[in-house]
């Protein structure tokens, strides 16, 4: 049996141990989430719910009234963040954001 030569060196790798003690965390605030409705929306028209001052959104959604029908066109965030939009196509439909604050 021939052995290949590739002209490299073998590497050799040493570990030396580490004593080392990870700096605390940061202290983070308690976070409560709430859940803000908006008004219903008229046929065809948007429902906003908007989170109130001193909280920040997370999320959001809808929920579809007796009268709706066709597709929902808009369901997301409001342009600045601070609250959730959704319109159904036709009939009514709620929004809802969910909002956090820091305690």
């Amino acid at each position: 049996m021939r052995a290949l030569s590739t002209g490299l060196l073998p590497a050799v790798v040493v570990l030396a141990p580490v004593a080392a003690v990870a700096p605390a965390g940061p202290a983070f605030a308690a976070e409560t989430a709430k859940v803000v409705t908006g008004e219903p929306s008229s046929p065809g028209g948007v429902s906003t719910a908007t989170c109130p001052a001193g909280s920040h959104l997370t999320g959001g959604g809808y929920r579809l009234q007796p009268d709706a029908a066709g597709p929902v066109r808009v369901n997301g965030p409001t342009a600045d963040a601070t609250g959730w939009s959704a319109r159904a196509e036709q009939g009514s439909v709620v929004a809802y954001a969910v909002c956090e604050t820091e305690d």
